[in-house]
């Protein structure tokens, strides 16, 4: 999160207004509860908890930050995603935030958890080109060239793009590994 955190503030990291999964597509990986420690970056660190029938409670920890938001996991054409949301459940300031959703793809649950997040610079360059390809909005940032994609499309078309898109490797960029933290399930 802090690294999609930085990638964020500097346009890399794709987000969605709706969620990328409706309530049939939910799974639950009990091998998932626990903690994991980001192999390349040893102070991030990943805990899962479950969270009612099919969703996890996500606290990720930097040496800098703390963040808590919720995890579905879910399938999408035999492929596992994981849809990572904020929190907000109560509003302390005025307008209320728009949730916003970051989508993983899992591509191994053990014996590491790696996953990858959708490439906000390919999804860019798709609806610079065809504008309708997909609903979106595009957010500027403080300089020029700091343009963010959200998307801004139902989770219905969220996922037909999806499943046309989840072979296609330019669309899927910057993976990571974490590990299971052994120290800590042993707590």
């Amino acid at each position: 999160m802090a690294a999609a955190s930085a990638a964020i503030l500097s346009g890399c990291v794709l987000t969605s207004v709706h969620p990328f999964y409706s309530s049939n597509d939910l799974v639950f990986e009990a091998s998932l509860v626990g903690r994991w420690t980001n192999t390349q970056q040893a102070n991030e660190r990943w805990t899962f908890e479950k969270e009612g029938q099919n969703s996890y409670l996500l606290t990720y920890v930097t040496d800098d930050d703390t963040s808590v938001v919720q995890a579905h996991l879910f399938k999408l054409s035999g492929q596992m995603l994981m849809d990572v949301a904020g929190q907000e459940k109560e509003w302390k300031t005025l307008p209320p935030p728009t949730p916003t959703h970051l989508l993983l793809k899992v591509t191994q649950l053990s014996p590491t958890l790696q996953m990858v997040p959708l490439n906000h610079d390919w999804v860019k360059a798709l609806v610079e080109k065809d504008p309708k390809a997909l609903h979106h909005a595009l957010i500027k940032g403080p300089k020029p060239e700091d343009v963010r994609v959200v998307l801004t499309g139902e989770t219905a078309e969220l996922q037909a793009f999806l499943k046309m898109n989840l072979k296609n490797d330019e669309a899927w960029k910057d993976g990571f590994e974490l590990k299971p933290d052994r120290a800590w399930a042993t707590k």
